[in-house]
């Protein structure tokens, strides 16, 4: 077979597989996978692996091989694929920085684009949301319902309630995140209380529109970069200069996005906004003891700000915990394992996320803390209900909240 013709073979192979030839951008991708040396260091840290074998989950290793295989080999990697929870751990310890968890968005893309017959019907539902909505969960259908169980949150957590800026002009546009604004309105009033603590000029969306993230891990491109799109927009038309956020994904992905399109305007975490923009010994002042004993805190540490952001936004994380009186900050020893619920393997494969986060909650109840909290709405969701689940009486709070909590005077 001279070369011409192996050409034509290979054509006429991709064609029958209903597969495109990589672009530019993703052939870089591909080729950084050759540089993964099979030390088998990502198999060892991969918490999905860890907690259900290679039986099931081949782990970040398996999924770099799957890329360089022949088309029917690569399409039948798709009951792995989507149980990648997308922690970044295995791009953290490798020796090589192969970025597997973005060449798992670049399969489950080619997957969703070539073979939407191979997504999981679950992230098939969860696209269906983004395509009519533009968020990632159906919203309330009706605006009092939804304004009573906002009030509700508030009255048990002794939270005040603050109306709504949109205004142009303002220096910060506050983006709660879709977890924040349809499931978890706690976590979203918390932080327009801090926000108006220390007097930030700042708004909102008028209509709330989804960073992306979940089209990018179902696979839909198209979708992704018309929410992005339209954020941006938004973003123009208000004419903020910051964005601050309270999700661990908006905020990873967001400064992906900004970076990649030359956005000009940083993103931040609250936490990251607290410290850096305000300051944590102007903070303090506004700390107050929570109770009238020594609470006993861990911290658990969502992987898409440790690993897909920075690590320095846990630093502050505790260096704030540390400035409220009478708060006890206790290590759990699986601070940084990741807590099952990321890559939509919550939505996908359930079982497989419960079996995950176990050893989180077995951590967790080795500290002997009352509560825990986290800077992510995703993990506080997927934490609190396994505790729950597990009979435990730990509470646990989304960071933002705990701190709005702390102010004094309430």
């Amino acid at each position: 077979m001279d070369e011409e013709e192996a050409y034509a073979h290979v054509r006429n192979t991709l064609k029958e597989e209903r597969m495109m030839p990589f672009s530019t951008s993703e052939m870089e991708v591909v080729r950084s996978v050759g540089q993964c040396i099979n030390c088998g260091t990502c198999l060892n840290h991969c918490p999905v692996t860890r907690a259900v074998g290679v039986e099931r989950f081949t782990g970040p290793r398996g999924i770099a091989v799957e890329l360089s295989r022949s088309p029917p080999e690569y399409w039948s990697s798709t009951d792995r694929i989507y149980l990648c929870t997308g922690c970044g751990t295995c791009r953290e310890v490798c020796p090589k920085n192969v970025d597997i968890p973005n060449v798992v968005n670049l399969m489950r893309r080619r997957i969703f684009s070539q073979r939407p017959d191979l997504v999981p019907q679950s992230l098939h539902q969860q696209n269906e949301i983004l395509r009519k909505h533009n968020l990632a969960f159906v919203p309330w259908d009706d605006p009092d319902e939804k304004a009573e169980s906002r009030n509700m949150r508030l009255e048990r957590l002794d939270l005040p309630f603050i109306k709504d800026k949109i205004r142009k002009g303002a220096e910060v546009l506050f983006y709660p995140g879709c977890q924040a604004e349809e499931r978890a309105q706690e976590v979203r009033e918390a932080a327009k209380i801090i926000l108006e603590r220390f007097n930030v000029d700042y708004t909102l969306v008028e209509k709330m529109t989804c960073c992306s993230l979940p089209a990018i891990l179902v696979g839909d491109m198209e979708k992704s970069i018309e929410l992005s799109t339209i954020l941006k927009k938004q973003i123009d038309d208000l004419g903020v200069k910051k964005i601050v956020t309270t999700c661990a994904g908006c905020t990873s992905n967001l400064n992906e996005i900004a970076a990649r399109n030359n956005w000009e305007i940083p993103v931040y975490h609250i936490l990251e906004f607290l410290v850096e923009d305000i300051g944590v010994h102007e903070v303090s002042k506004a700390l107050s003891p929570m109770d009238d004993h020594t609470v006993r805190v861990t911290v658990h540490d969502p992987c898409h700000l440790i690993r897909h952001t920075s690590r320095r936004v846990l630093e502050y994380a505790h260096r704030l915990l540390n400035a409220i009186p009478d708060v006890e900050v206790v290590e759990s020893s699986a601070h940084d394992l990741c807590c099952g619920g990321g890559g939509l393997v919550g939505r996908h494969s359930p079982d497989v996320s419960r079996v995950i986060v176990k050893e989180n909650i077995r951590a967790i109840k080795e500290t002997s803390a009352e509560r825990i909290v986290t800077p992510c709405p995703l993990c506080t969701a997927q934490i609190e209900e396994s505790l729950f689940r597990d009979g435990s009486d730990i509470e646990v709070d989304d960071l933002t909240v705990f701190i709005a909590q702390s102010f004094e005077g309430g």
